[in-house]
């Protein structure tokens, strides 16, 4: 499944767009969209800072966590609004209550991970307040039509970023197994429903100039807050842990992101590829790579769902 890390002077990983897809635009076959029901067990066993004991990088995907419970529930709105309007017995019905379960699921269980960092001392309220008062203002000023198309635009975003979870598995290696584990059920699961918003969006316009118009405005005003507010978690979440003048820490953090592996770097093809007239989330063909990735977690189920639920069920 790996793929060689992306290195100065090394080409940025292109393999993720499919000969296929690069020689004729065609998009290849969507992938069905399970309903699971996964649960994690995120105890005291788990170190604080579970991803090989670095401080930033286990915080870059804390902060994502946070994001995710709000963000989610903003996605699933979005998508539900337009569901009257979509034929029922349809692919894409059927799709749309898969994404609906797979959303819901994720929102439960980043719940659970974000009271695991707000009893470490993390201002997870203030941070979700910041989200809720983006969505508060998105729904005053925002059309259903524009907030579907920021959905598509933020589900490309975790699409991309999941792509390279599966895609170079070994991203995760050294991680505390259970965190590692609900990480990548995650990207799996937003590699299965990375189309759907996007579908929803082009089901309900009529007119594919102004819907080309709208999605790329979109993705550019996205762009901007997602980063500006990426950088304000990191930096609440260092000072939660007096780490913000570690800064062999944020070094290393930089080259995880930018140099080995990369991670930014590698997705910024697949970004630029949103603005081309032409796309589709299913012409980044993850199925080899999802595929092998599912097999895995299947195997991981067995052994999950043999241990003891000893949660309160939500």
């Amino acid at each position: 499944m790996g793929q060689a890390a992306y290195a100065p002077g090394n080409p940025i990983d292109m393999s993720f767009f499919s000969k296929r897809s690069r020689a004729t635009g065609a998009v290849t076959p969507p992938t069905d969209i399970p309903h699971r029901d996964l649960r994690f067990t995120l105890d005291a066993t788990v170190p604080r800072y579970w991803y090989r004991g670095w401080v930033h990088v286990t915080r870059f995907f804390d902060a994502f966590s946070i994001m995710f419970p709000l963000g989610e529930k903003f996605f699933i709105d979005s998508v539900k609004h337009f569901r009257g309007e979509i034929p029922a017995g349809t692919p894409l019905a059927a799709d749309v209550a898969g994404f609906i379960h797979q959303e819901a699921t994720h929102i439960r269980e980043h719940r659970l991970y974000n009271q695991r960092l707000a009893a470490q001392g993390a201002p997870v309220d203030e941070l979700e307040a910041l989200i809720r008062r983006r969505q508060q203002n998105s729904l005053r000023v925002a059309s259903p039509a524009m907030r579907l198309a920021l959905t598509a635009c933020l589900e490309h975003y975790t699409a991309i970023l999941a792509d390279q979870l599966l895609r170079h598995p070994d991203m995760l290696d050294g991680a505390h197994p259970e965190m590692a584990a609900i990480w990548q059920w995650h990207a799996i699961e937003e590699t299965e429903h990375k189309a759907v918003a996007f579908d929803v969006f082009r089901a309900i316009g009529s007119n594919p100039l102004r819907r080309y118009l709208v999605r790329c405005g979109a993705m550019l005003g996205v762009s901007v807050y997602f980063v500006i507010d990426l950088v304000y978690f990191m930096y609440r979440l260092a000072a939660c842990d007096r780490q913000r003048a570690n800064w062999r820490e944020w070094g290393r953090l930089q080259w995880w992101l930018f140099v080995h592996p990369g991670v930014f770097t590698r997705v910024l093809p697949a970004w630029l590829f949103w603005f081309a007239p032409w796309f589709h989330p299913n012409r980044i063909d993850s199925r080899a790579v999802l595929e092998a990735a599912r097999r895995h977690l299947d195997g991981q189920r067995q052994t999950i769902a043999a241990a003891p639920d000893t949660r309160d069920p939500l």
